[in-house]
């Protein structure tokens, strides 16, 4: 079936992400939601709808309270302060796909690191699939980021 194709779960959730985003800048100018509430209230309902679609949520949530805690405190740090930035910066850009389109470049940093960390340390990362169409890729997006910090 092809919700367990990787290719079109990234086209699904693309297409329903659209109206999280555009949702942002509504909430707060006809609301006075802040771009902060919005985050939070929407990741509580993330959150609730995950633990609902795990296959066997109380084995799988809590692998271990030491890994529970690094996971927390990932997502507190990088999670946290990434995901309050990108949330502002989508309510205050002139377009809210700008700064979208700048944050997903982290694609490529993600593309390049999993093939190094694939590549050296293969007993804890999977391996990568590196050729020339998705290099090519990558760079497009490099591009792309390139002419809208232009044009900003």
């Amino acid at each position: 079936m092809f919700l367990h194709n990787w290719f079109w779960q990234s086209i699904i959730a693309t297409l329903l992400l659209v109206p999280v985003w555009l949702a942002l800048g509504f909430y707060e100018r006809n609301f006075r939601v802040s771009s902060e509430a919005f985050l939070v209230w929407y990741f509580l309902g993330v959150v609730g709808l995950s633990v609902v679609c795990m296959p066997t949520p109380t084995k799988t949530l809590f692998p271990s309270w030491a890994l529970v805690l690094t996971i927390l405190v990932i997502g507190a740090t990088l999670g946290g302060v990434a995901n309050v930035l990108s949330f502002r910066s989508v309510v205050s850009a002139p377009n809210p796909g700008l700064p979208l389109a700048i944050v997903n470049t982290v694609s490529v940093g993600v593309f390049f690191a999993s093939w190094l960390l694939a590549k050296y340390w293969p007993q804890y990362f999977g391996s990568v699939k590196v050729d020339a169409w998705s290099l090519a890729g990558v760079l497009l997006t490099c591009a792309g980021v390139g002419l809208i910090a232009l044009r900003r």
